[in-house]
């Protein structure tokens, strides 16, 4: 009863908020980030940032505040990358909450204050394997939330905007489905999604952390450790190639519009999917890597793409030659009209691809591949970014482990990188061909999380290894110079974590379960 309450509360409020002349939005405008990587393609572009900028970078960029999240866990060998929801309605008011999940809980933190506004703790057992199928981050992911635009004013002589119905109360607990809003309309809550170590799907209302509705089996067994959680529409998808538990590899989709949760799957036999941050999702296709393995009727070491609709394959490009492929996820952008893709090709290259063929006729042909840019590492994890500047240039970004080879040809450098960097290329039309036309490479980075780029800046991690902490960097987007350094103010290193970007702040966790925030903080 207490929760139909909260519920119905957090319902009222934003209706007459709206009664009173302000405007409402759907999804960005604000910063959320709603996903690993910004969005579903994994561009790792935050388009609405407006704060900081190369102007503010290296005058206003700070560290701000770090939280400890729970007791130190076990390293585990997930991904993991705090989420934004901006501009939300709880009891005490609006709140821009920052969320991470540890092995059991999901924190949501005010993102200026750095106090815990709620935190939601599963009863999960305890996973009894090692390594890959050991200890396990939650995997989360939320739908753009409903947010208020106060900047909003009508035009003159315009008439105001109607009242809109009120709000039934919400059905009970036990009658509420996952996916849908929250007491019917467009001014319900949204929620936030999180897949827990039992293959169990939940829902928790983002505001509060309250059960929205009862949870639903997603994957067949526990602890299968999948990667990744991602959304398009009503369908969820996340990716198992570790073993765990006796799962099967391959890509997983549950609907949430369906009567009965259907959930269907791409099987990939016994190659295994690559990318921790789980699936590339672009204009109704799921992009997969896959590594190393007896092929059957899958494709090893090759991109493929898979229909989110039946999840039935529907291209592939398999690079020629000998040579794996760098376990690093996909990005899909669209540049001049055309639907591409940027990913790894053999041994260190990365290509472009055309989405409508992967591969050209012979499925080995892409638009375009790089020189070998470093040694593919079967220990590492890398990562794919795009973005458009100003006069419409796309660039395509990556986080490299490693030195860079000697054929690795870029048109500026920024000092030596014996451990790994950022390097950025340019997607340039030369004739009738698509092209990656090395750009920059940035400064050494210690394991470089995967980049975020924002207003003309890219926001680079390097998370560091047990013997050094990591540093935060904010670099110039065209060059790679570096613009801010958080040099000793991160007193631990990182591993496989992610930078989420948003209302000028930055915010990772190092291996410790410590959120930190670095960024522009409000003027009191």
């Amino acid at each position: 009863m207490r929760n139909s309450l909260v519920l119905f509360a957090a319902l009222a409020l934003p209706v007459a908020v709206f009664a009173s002349g302000a405007a409402f939005a759907q999804g960005g405008g604000i910063g959320n980030w709603t996903t690993a990587g910004a969005d579903p393609s994994h561009s790792g572009w935050q388009k609405n940032e407006k704060k900081i900028s190369k102007e503010t970078a290296g005058t206003q960029f700070k560290f701000l505040w770090k939280l400890k999240l729970g007791a130190t866990a076990k390293e585990t060998q997930s991904f993991t990358e705090p989420l934004l929801a901006l501009r939300l309605i709880n009891a005490q008011g609006f709140k821009d909450l920052v969320l991470w999940g540890s092995t059991d809980t999901v924190y949501a933190v005010d993102s200026e204050l750095g106090t815990i506004v709620w935190k939601k703790t599963y009863d999960v057992p305890a996973s009894n394997g090692t390594g890959a199928c050991g200890a396990h981050n939650l995997s989360i992911v939320m739908e753009p939330p409903v947010v208020i635009n106060f900047g909003a004013h009508r035009a003159p002589g315009a008439s105001p905007a109607p009242t809109p119905p009120a709000s039934a109360p919400p059905l009970p607990l036990s009658q509420r489905r996952l996916g849908v809003t929250a007491g019917g309309g467009g001014f319900g809550l949204k929620g936030l999604y999180v897949l827990t170590g039992d293959g169990i799907l939940h829902e928790q209302v983002l505001s509060t952390g309250i059960d929205f509705a009862p949870p639903v089996k997603f994957l067949p067994m526990a602890h299968a450790n999948p990667d990744g959680l991602s959304v398009i529409g009503k369908k969820m998808f996340t990716i198992t190639g570790r073993g765990c538990s006796g799962t099967k590899n391959g890509l997983w989709a549950i609907d949430l519009a369906s009567p009965d949760y259907t959930t269907t799957n791409y099987m990939t036999d016994k190659v295994v999917p690559l990318g921790l941050s789980g699936p590339t999702l672009d204009d109704g296709v799921a992009y997969l890597v896959t590594g190393s393995g007896a092929a059957g009727n899958v494709h090893a070491d090759s991109v493929i793409a898979v229909t989110v609709k039946d999840m039935k394959e529907k291209d592939w490009y398999m690079p020629a030659g000998e040579g794996k492929v760098r376990n690093i996820s996909p990005v899909a952008f669209t540049f001049k009209q055309k639907k591409l893709v940027a990913a790894p090709g053999r041994d260190g290259s990365f290509v472009l691809l055309d989405s409508e063929s992967l591969g050209g006729a012979d499925h080995h042909t892409p638009l375009s591949e790089s020189a070998k840019i470093a040694k593919t590492k079967s220990d590492s994890f890398d990562s794919l970014a795009s973005w458009q500047d100003a006069s419409g240039t796309a660039w395509v970004l990556a986080s490299v482990s490693g030195s860079l080879l000697p054929e690795a040809k870029f048109a500026a450098t920024n000092g030596p990188a014996p451990h790994g960097s950022v390097v950025a290329f340019k997607v340039e039309e030369k004739g009738d061909k698509m092209m990656l036309t090395p750009a920059w490479v940035s400064r050494d980075l210690i394991h470089p999380a995967p980049p975020v780029i924002t207003n003309g800046v890219v926001v680079a991690l390097s998370q560091g290894n047990s013997t050094m902490h990591a540093t935060l960097y904010v670099l110039d987007a065209m060059t790679g110079k570096e613009l801010y350094s958080s040099k000793d103010a991160i007193s631990t290193y990182a591993h496989l974590t992610g930078v989420a970007v948003g209302d000028g702040h930055a915010f990772f966790t190092t291996h410790d379960s410590t959120l930190y925030s670095f960024g522009i903080g409000l003027e009191h």
